[in-house]
């Protein structure tokens, strides 16, 4: 025992200090010095011994017998495995059972070389050396081919009773990559992010974690666990990478290699490639429940085909209910009327899923099959129409006894007989950690190729993991659209998300909730048109989400950029072939051109598309007018030339582009010179593509070359090499461009090879001659009247001097009435050939592509513009110059941190994400058509900001009165300049003040700002205490003060509280009093807004909506764990009135200041009888007795579904609450109904004694009823509760 107390010791100690390699570390000269003044006898990080026990694996043994695997999984790929408590090398545990790791994981790790000399062991293979001091255990990883040290340990092993972790030196010029949907963010060095889903799908947030990362300098580390972790980049101590995960022992492999695809594909060696989506998969899907809803008529509610309006429940409220096929005489609320919606306005449509939503279910029949049949109804009609059918899993993939026909899934069925290709997993259905979301895609991916004759699945899965990317796409989560930050978070968890091998990732078109803010929704398809994946998740929040619902010109923008999407379908398969085991589709801007400046931060608001088309999404109102026309600021382009996909125009790459011009149709979006784009005519789904004509738009210059990857699109076939390429290349000489198209190599089935091509070459004049090749032998050109003529005829050109890019907009709408006219192309169209056996060569002579320079027109003499930073345009985090405007000046330039801001137009520019209290410089110049004028150098410092992490919004109250004007709200405002006073001339001490942050925090401190003279109402004496539901109160020290500094209160254990109270029993003149009063939050940590169930930071309808879709949940059911949750505000493991209660007191008007008694009461319930006969209702009665203040209450209600069945509710007493009430089947199998009823805003409460409501249920068999009822709560507008 004597020794282990010492072992414990020595591992307890901090294990951060850096060391150099060689020397015994500071920490084992403490660890070795502690253990032997306990009297230990070693020391547990040195090494005694090693061996090679197989051809792969070698194991080190330490001097406490403690045993380190090293196995070898390749040439540059090991694991380290070590447990302190004797385990050996082993799985994760997972239960269900899940597999992070591929079946064949391993290649050939070659001829392993052990040495054991000058105090170190050395792992030798043919490209890496791994290195072990054998005094202190530290490790280093040399890459052999450049002999360079590209990690290296500055700690041992670090083990704790919950974690453990692995400490690595940080170069400075080093960066770190992936941790998967890292939301907002992709570039980590100096930051920390979590390697579990932190329930939070906002910025900041995870949604689907991947224990994985790579660095520049050469390696990366894979955790070959499922337990939770956390990734330091050097943000707690300086120049130290700390990784830890929650779990006993270590098993991590390490990756040696050279760039950032080598290291993906180690990766993916381990772990498995990303999937090909099926072609449809990349058009937009529509998704919304379709069995479950009623519709009214209501004047306030959604405009139909039938031209009336009417508003959707889903619960039964007199109206129509829906169904998929519309059999019911309620076509226009089914299913395959979306099909036909998006057919009626032209909008491409690549998929549908027709039951997300609780309790949806796809068919109202009383057995499985007879839905399944329903399903398959809707299938083969969706097929006519071209668009594939799937599924959203709430439950169970496989038949579940006990559960109703509804909602019974049977996937084998599915795909088979309905033909089903479509999977979306939900937080409902991942369950009980990362391994139930990786055991079921991994299900699904077998399921559907097996049963779906060899179907590609299409599974869009939350919760992601390590090995997801093989089976499944990435969806963001539940989010607020109709705002600009919905858009900005997502471009850096994009590109992220590819870095951390996981590329096909997705999110709901603006959103699930939110809306109907034109620019912002606008601004979303357009983006995302160069994205995998397009998810339009309608029917969750209060704003349907077709393309079209927001009329003009919404309606004719996203038609134009839906239409687009499908134009480049054949460069976007092909970049995803290449994403298999190449560079993500969406690519940080670093992987084509690595510097700086790309390698950080500064690029997440772009990023290229493949290797030519580079996309600067608006993410931001700039300088937005009415109509959301707008600029976009800090466009990096680099290298090269880039040409603005709409105009033409051409911008020198090599700097930063600014005021760039984007109205509301525009995305800003550049081709790079010496791009080739395989594209198709523009189609609303895969069946309508024209498999007998390819396309390629070339923009000449240089040399360059793509490869064109084709396949079935629907088949697992393409895993089996059955597919095709087609390699064209470029090049430009003089005034020759010639563009060949290489013989396409390989073959599928359904393959075309005759074809014909079409070749658009962009340039600015009409060139002198066109000639083509097939095959070796010329073909006479013939030059066309018309581009109709061309496209029409074979082995015709013709030259479009302006070609209009707006051809979809509205009839008769403003859009349509838009002239967008780029550049002119020349249009070659050569006639049907066998394209696997002949070359095609086309060469046009007198090229040129010259664009007349649009932004440089001024000549004349230019003085150096007078410039400065006022004190008005400097903050803790940017600087914004400003400058008079120069005589003969077409714009202007900054030359900022080895950066060139150019293209600036107005008179300043604002510079973000700067560090506070830092010195800056920069210079700016002015440009025109005859040069630049000298340089202006301009240096300021930004200021400091000690309220960073200070709580806003705060409300308080006191026990005692307050003088009018200098209530207590002054307290609370951010603004010292006013005061809060107690009622003049009235002693006020003791009393309480009570704090409701109105969020929930973890408390660090707060700081009291008294009078300036320390005069009447300071604060003297008092005791602190934290809350969260404000009846139950822990304290938290005292306080004891004196004079008119300020006064900062230190909160030890760093509570997580909603509310805070300070009982004042000391004050200056019995008052109370003060300028201020700051309460912060731990630094990094995150506010919580109590009810904000889908973290948008605000309370609203469709916080209530998923309350709706949640009440009932208990802790133990498969989809509460998770995000949910968190809106357990209670915390009684089951969401409640009270949770719903905190998002009701916020709706509509919120409940009004006028004070009511505290809730009181009680509720009981009484059945008509005892015994029942199958078929009889069972009536049980609900009474309210004494009942006081209630606005809202709820009950539990179990029963037997054996027994009988819910049918419903008559609520004729419940005045105007809102009826949540929610029949659940919990995972455990218990069935229970939940009558809840909420006031949203002030209405009228329940007073006094009498009957509520009846509650209905239908006999199934004869039984004797037990009635009960559990966990009843009344809660008043306070959130003051009484239980019964």
């Amino acid at each position: 025992m004597k020794s282990n107390k010492a072992l414990f010791l020595a591992l307890a100690l901090p294990l951060s200090y850096s060391t150099a390699f060689g020397a015994e570390s500071h920490a084992s000269e403490v660890a070795n010095r502690i253990t032997m003044e306990a009297g230990a006898q070693v020391n547990s990080n040195e090494i005694l011994s090693a061996r090679m026990i197989n051809p792969t694996t070698a194991e080190i043994v330490f001097a406490d017998n403690t045993r380190l695997t090293v196995d070898f999984y390749g040439e540059n790929i090991f694991r380290l495995f070590k447990d302190i408590n004797g385990g050996i090398i082993r799985d994760p545990e997972a239960k269900p059972e899940a597999q992070i790791l591929v079946d064949s994981p391993r290649k050939q790790a070659g001829k392993i070389i052990l040495t054991d000399k000058d105090g170190e062991i050395t792992l030798t293979t043919a490209k890496i050396k791994v290195v072990f001091n054998k005094d202190n255990s530290l490790f280093k990883l040399i890459r052999l081919s450049d002999n360079s040290t590209v990690a290296e340990s500055n700690a041992p092993f670090e083990f704790t009773p919950k974690s453990v972790s692995i400490s690595l030196k940080e170069n400075k010029d080093e960066y770190f990559y992936g941790g998967g949907v890292q939301n907002g963010r992709f570039s980590h060095k100096g930051k920390i992010i979590a390697i579990e889903n932190t329930n939070n799908w906002t910025d900041g947030g995870v949604a689907s974690p991947t224990p994985f990362y790579w660095s520049t300098a050469g390696y990366g580390v894979m955790w070959h666990t499922f337990a939770m972790g956390k990734y330091d980049f050097g943000a707690t101590v300086e120049n130290t990478v700390k990784l830890s995960h929650d779990t006993n022992y270590i098993d991590a492999f390490f990756m040696v290699n050279d760039g950032p695809v080598a290291l993906l594909n180690d990766f993916y060696q381990l772990t498995g490639n990303p999937v090909l989506l099926p072609k449809f998969g990349f058009y937009e899907g529509h998704l919304n429940a379709y069995n479950r809803d009623y519709w009214k008529e209501d004047p306030n509610g959604i405009l139909f085909e039938d031209g009336k309006k009417y508003k959707e429940s889903q619960k039964d409220n007199g109206g129509i209910k829906e169904s998929l096929n519309g059999e019911k005489n309620n076509y226009q609320f089914s299913a395959r009327a979306v099909i036909d919606r998006y057919a009626a306005h032209d909008m491409p449509l690549g998929w549908l899923l027709p039951n997300d939503g609780y309790g949806a279910g796809y068919g109202q029949t009383e057995t499985l099959d007879g839905n399944v049949q329903n399903l398959k109804d809707l299938t083969d009609y969706a097929h006519s129409k071209g668009v594939e059918i799937g599924l959203w899993t709430q439950s169970d993939l496989h038949p579940k006894e006990g559960v109703s026909a509804l909602l019974q899934r049977d996937i084998v069925k599915e795909v088979r007989d309905a033909g089903v290709r479509v999977l979306k997993t939900d937080v409902a259905w991942v369950g009980a950690g990362y391994s139930f979301g990786l055991n079921g895609v991994a299900d699904v991916g077998q399921i559907m190729p097996y049963y779906g004759n060899n179907a590609r699945p299409f599974i869009i899965s939350l919760d992601g993991w390590a090995g997801t990317q093989r089976y499944a796409g990435i969806w963001s989560g539940d989010q607020t659209g109709g705002e600009w930050e919905y858009i900005r978070f997502h471009i850096p968890t994009y590109i992220g998300s590819g870095l951390s091998g996981q590329p096909n990732i997705c999110s709901d078109m603006d959103g699930i909730f939110g809306g109907k803010n034109v620019p912002v929704n606008v601004r979303d398809f357009q983006w995302k048109t160069f994205t995998p994946m397009q998810l339009n998740m309608d029917g969750w929040g209060s704003n349907p989400k077709y393309p079209h619902i927001l009329g003009e010109p919404a309606a004719s923008i996203n038609r134009w950029y839906l239409k687009m999407k499908s134009e480049f379908m054949p460069y976007t398969y092909s970049i995803a072939k290449e994403a298999i085991d190449g560079k993500p589709m969406i690519r940080a801007m670093f992987l084509d051109y690595p510097n700086e400046y790309t390698l950080g931060t500064a690029t997440r608001y772009q990023f290229l598309y493949g290797p030519y088309v580079l996309v600067a999404p608006i993410y931001q109102a700039t300088q937005s007018d009415e109509k959301g026309n707008d600029i976009r600021d800090g466009i990096y382009l680099p290298e090269g030339e880039w040409v603005d996909y709409f105009t033409g125009d051409v911008y020198q790459g090599g700097r930063i582009i600014n005021n760039y011009d984007a109205p509301l149709w525009k995305l800003p979006l550049f081709v790079k010179k010496g791009a080739i784009l395989p594209l198709n005519n523009p189609h609303n789904n895969v069946n309508e593509i024209d498999k007998s004509v390819r396309i390629y738009e070339v923009y000449p210059y240089g040399t360059s070359e793509f490869t064109e990857y084709d396949d079935d699109g629907v088949t697992e076939a393409y895993r089996l090499g059955a597919g095709s390429t087609t390699l064209i290349s470029q090049s430009v000489e003089d005034d020759k461009a010639v563009i060949k198209v290489n013989a396409t190599q390989g073959s599928f089935e359904g393959m075309v090879k005759e074809k014909s091509t079409q070749i658009k070459v962009n340039l600015t004049k009409k060139p002198k001659k066109v000639s083509a090749t097939v095959g070796g032998k010329r073909v006479k050109l013939v030059e066309a009247a018309s581009l109709e003529e061309a496209l029409k005829g074979e082995n015709m050109y013709f030259y479009e001097e302006s070609p209009e890019l707006n051809k979809f907009a509205t009839e008769g709408s403003e859009m349509a009435s838009l002239s967008v006219v780029k550049n002119p192309v020349l249009h070659i169209c050569l006639g049907k050939t066998d394209v696997t056996a002949n070359d095609i060569e086309v060469e046009v002579k007198g090229f040129e592509f010259a664009p007349a320079e649009k932004m440089l027109t001024k000549n004349g003499q230019l003085s150096a513009p007078k410039a400065n930073i006022t004190e008005d345009n400097i903050t803790a985090y940017t600087l914004t110059p400003s400058w008079e405007k120069a005589e003969n000046a077409d714009y202007y330039e900054i030359e900022y941190d080895g950066m060139l801001y150019s293209t600036i137009k107005n008179n300043c520019l604002l510079f973000g994400d700067l560090r506070p209290e830092t010195d800056y410089s920069m210079k700016v110049r002015a440009v025109n058509k005859d040069g630049v004028s000298e340089w202006t150098v301009l240096t300021a410092k930004t200021k400091s900001d000690p309220l960073e992490f200070a709580i806003r919004g705060i409300k308080g109250e006191t026990t005692c009165e307050n003088q009018g004007g200098q209530g207590i709200k002054k307290l609370f405002n951010f603004d010292e300049s006013d005061t809060w006073h107690t009622k003049w001339s009235a002693s006020a001490v003791p009393f309480d003040m009570v704090m409701d942050l109105r969020s929930i925090n973890q408390l660090d401190k707060f700081q009291y700002l008294p009078r300036t003279d320390a005069g009447n109402g300071t604060l003297l004496k008092g005791t602190v205490y934290y809350s969260m539901d404000k009846s139950n109160w822990t304290e938290a020290g005292t306080f004891d003060w004196k004079g008119g500094d300020v006064k900062t209160f230190e909160f030890g254990d760093k509570p997580t509280a909603r509310y805070i109270k300070l009982a004042v029993t000391a004050g200056v003149g019995n008052y109370g009093s003060g300028r201020e009063l700051y309460v912060f939050r731990v630094p990094g940590s995150e506010s919580y807004i109590p009810g904000d169930i889908n973290h948008d930071n605000r309370i609203d309808e469709n916080d209530l909506t998923s309350y709706m879709n949640y009440t009932g949940l208990r802790k133990g059911d498969g989809d509460y764990e998770g995000y949910i949750s968190k809106g357990d505000l209670n915390m009684n493991g089951l969401i409640d009135a009270y949770d719903i209660s905190n998002v009701g007191i916020e709706l509509e008007t919120g409940v009004s200041s006028k004070k009511v008694p505290a809730v009181e009461g009680s509720i009981s319930i009484t059945a008509n009888k005892k015994v029942y006969n199958a078929g009889e209702t069972v009536e049980i009665k609900v009474k309210g007795t004494g009942l006081r203040s209630v606005n809202a209450m709820s009950f539990a209600l179990p029963y037997n579904e054996q027994d009988m069945e819910y049918v419903g509710t008559d609520t004729e007493n419940m005045k105007e609450m809102k009826n949540l009430t929610y029949d659940r089947l919990h995972t455990n199998g218990q069935k229970s109904l939940y009558p809840t009823f909420v006031n949203l805003g002030e209405k009228p409460y329940l007073e006094g004694d009498g009957e509520l409501m009846t509650i209905r249920f239908k006999a199934k068999r004869k039984f004797t009823l037990d009635l009960k009822t559990t966990d009843g709560m009344l809660v008043d507008k306070y959130l003051n509760t009484v239980a019964f």
